[in-house]
């Protein structure tokens, strides 16, 4: 099947099947988030060799292919990041909108629905657009400005709900239930979403020829950890690379279900307690109503034998500063937890190199962290910005 958009055809995928990560029940793509047979989330799988292609229109804003850089100031030799915010719309989102609009448009959605604490709603109606599809995004009332402005941009229907990211949770999916569209939630609510962040591990192999030591992913949910934790699980079967890098899961220590449980030992994750209280909203996922989501991370992280750290804001916020100022890099809190969370461990254990971070966002997306500072900058005439220079240049002074 094939719906036309403004985006042409570029070619035949191979169909997919949907597997329950819980039961393993199987069944052919749909839209259906959930197993039929014991209601848990799914994973898309690969149908085997041989099967019918399926004619898909892509959707495409030309994401992906994002470059790997060295951070040698930020924290030394060997240490890279994956720069995922110049994506299309400023974050890793944009990979998993794309597949997921993809796949949408060949089952025939009539609309899309999204709960999001900023990025994801600012993708999905990006890619909405794009397919030329009704969104509407649900997000919680504290989201920050910048992100409610990028989904309104892209005539997405935007409403806020009192409360966090739970609450937006709760709202998308019975909207969902009563119209039948699409729900493009990145939790684990679309498993097309999930499969499409193997794609960090194929391009992080690629960039350094299959030798990795360990990879820095920030976590709400976990889905981006899962997807390239079952990526590098193929590269390595495949023999692209030779052992599975060490997966380090990051968490604010404001909002850290996941690590909670990693921490414990426990086997399965419960809701946050409270309400979220870390600056790094893009990862304050209290998992309430749908811990079984989390769990699901832990299950993943602890198959690879990865790891979880939480980090609190005052580290967040260091962290911020010198990815900014050492390497010219702004990102938003989420993304800079992952230098916060590597600094951490390695006080602990010794990580192993090459290191990827994967920064996720950049910082126009949530700058309230910076705009203090902006408000701080002073005035000054010809004569106090040459001494100011001066200053800056050291005993050498400026050069003539």
């Amino acid at each position: 099947m094939s719906r036309e958009t403004s985006v042409p055809p570029s070619g035949r995928v191979a169909d997919v099947r949907l597997e329950c990560a819980w039961c393993g029940a199987i069944r052919p793509a749909d839209l259906d988030p959930w197993c039929a047979s014991c209601g848990g989330s799914l994973r898309a799988v690969l149908t085997p060799a041989g099967a019918r292609p399926t004619d898909l229109v892509t959707v495409t804003l030309g994401e992906g292919r994002t470059p790997l850089l060295p951070i040698p100031r930020a924290v030394g030799p060997d240490a890279w990041v994956k720069a995922e915010w110049v994506n299309p719309t400023g974050s890793f989102k944009d990979r998993g909108s794309a597949v997921a609009l993809s796949v949408a448009i060949a089952l025939e959605t009539a609309g899309v629905v999204v709960a999001s604490a900023g990025n994801n709603a600012a993708s999905v109606s990006a890619y909405a657009a794009r397919a030329g599809l009704p969104c509407v995004a649900v997000l919680p009332a504290s989201t920050p400005r910048n992100k409610v402005i990028q989904a309104l941009a892209h005539g997405a229907t935007v409403v806020r709900v009192a409360g966090d990211f739970s609450d937006a949770y709760r709202v998308a999916e019975l909207v969902r239930r009563e119209t039948g569209w699409v729900n493009m939630t990145s939790t684990y609510l679309n498993p097309y979403m999930t499969a499409a962040h193997a794609s960090i591990a194929t391009e992080i192999a690629e960039a350094l020829d299959g030798v990795i030591g360990s990879i820095v992913v920030p976590v709400g949910a976990g889905p981006m950890l899962e997807g390239i934790a079952e990526g590098f699980e193929r590269l390595v079967a495949a023999g692209s690379v030779a052992r599975m890098p060490l997966l380090i899961g990051v968490q604010a220590s404001g909002c850290a279900p996941i690590v909670a449980a990693f921490e414990r030992g426990d086997a399965t994750v419960a809701a946050w307690p409270g309400p979220p209280t870390s600056i790094a909203s893009s990862i304050n996922d209290p998992l309430r109503g749908y811990p079984d989501d989390g769990t699901r991370t832990l299950r993943a992280l602890r198959r690879v034998g990865g790891v979880m750290v939480s980090v609190d804001d005052a580290a967040v916020a260091v962290a911020m500063r010198d990815l900014g100022r050492l390497e010219g890099m702004a990102v938003e809190p989420a993304s800079a937890a992952t230098l916060a969370g590597l600094l951490a461990l390695e006080r602990a254990m010794a990580v192993p190199r090459p290191v990827v971070l994967v920064l996720s966002g950049h910082v126009l997306k949530d700058p309230a962290q910076v705009i203090a500072s902006a408000d701080d900058s002073p005035v000054l005439d010809a004569d106090g910005i040459l001494a100011l220079v001066a200053d800056l240049a050291g005993p050498a002074g400026p050069r003539g």
